[in-house]
């Protein structure tokens, strides 16, 4: 545990220092990190914390009075979702007290923050197996360290953090790359790709938050999706037409339920070998409805 802490705060005081130097340079106040690195850190512990709460352990207070699970700080007992969540509101809030906008401040956070993103997934290799996945039966470059961890029994796990700290890291740089000049679209692009990454990820953990084979992340992670996709939506010119995309990401997303209710349940070879290609294909679908559609959007206000 005090492995993950040390590098956890490694990483947090990285991302904010390159939050830092992008204010700079956008010739906002630099003085937004320093204040947002407080409040995010308090504001997402406390979201994470209360999200995870309310949606997995609400009926220990109400029926027992079990208050002490809030005291419980365990990374196990936390809701990531929900501190990104926080980490938002952190961002905003420091930009308001800095009068500064608040849609170009959440810019210059996109790439260092999917960078801490990166970095505390990969923290949770000190953290045993909570960011394993299932048990590795196969050989070759792809069953060693880093895709794979070791338990004491010397059993092999499919390493889901690394692979969400790499994905994390690629949406970083595309984050740094990208030609966007719509205050607040840069952030809101670079969020909608780090959920849509997770809703396959998120599937592939053994410990995470769950309403029996739901699970509860992957759920957070496309509401995400479809409240982005609504905003995109209203700043397109024409009637209720340009809605119609959310209907065509709802059906998505109930690909991605069918799929998945299937490949748990069900006993077809097929979906066990390819389920998850099926499910990465359409989240592709919904990845380029939401692109398509933050083409010709009027400006992020």
């Amino acid at each position: 545990m005090t492995g993950y802490l040390i590098h956890a705060a490694a990483v947090t005081a990285a991302a904010f220092a390159l939050f830092g130097l992008n204010l700079k340079k956008a010739g906002q106040k630099p003085a937004v990190a320093l204040l947002g690195l407080a409040l995010c850190t308090a504001l997402g512990l406390a979201a994470a914390k209360i999200l995870y709460v309310a949606l997995l352990q609400l009926d220990y207070i109400l029926e027992w009075g079990e208050w002490d699970v809030l005291l419980d700080w365990e990374p196990k007992r936390l809701c990531f979702v929900g501190g990104g969540v926080g980490v938002w509101l952190g961002i905003r809030l420091a930009a308001r007290i800095m009068r500064e906008n608040p849609r170009t401040v959440l810019d210059a956070f996109a790439a260092p923050g999917a960078l801490l993103t990166a970095g505390l997934r990969l923290a949770e290799i000190h953290l045993g197996k909570l960011g394993a996945g299932s048990l590795v039966d196969w050989t070759g470059i792809l069953a060693g360290a880093p895709f794979t961890v070791t338990d004491s029994w010397g059993d092999r796990y499919l390493a889901v953090f690394f692979l969400e700290a790499a994905a994390a890291l690629m949406i970083s740089f595309y984050a740094w790359r990208m030609k966007e000049t719509r205050p607040g679209m840069r952030f809101e692009k670079t969020v909608f790709a780090l959920c849509l990454c997770q809703v396959l990820l998120e599937n592939l953990r053994n410990q995470a938050m769950k309403w029996g084979f739901v699970y509860v992340e992957q759920i957070l992670c496309a509401v995400i999706l479809m409240i982005l996709l609504l905003l995109a939506c209203s700043r397109r010119g024409g009637g209720w037409k340009r809605f119609l995309p959310a209907l065509w990401m709802l059906l998505c997303m109930a690909g991605v339920v069918g799929e998945e209710f299937a490949r748990q349940k069900g006993s077809s070879e097929f979906l066990a070998s390819f389920g998850y290609l099926m499910m990465a294909a359409i989240l592709v679908c919904m990845g380029w409805i939401y692109y398509r559609n933050t083409k010709d959007a009027l400006p992020a206000g």
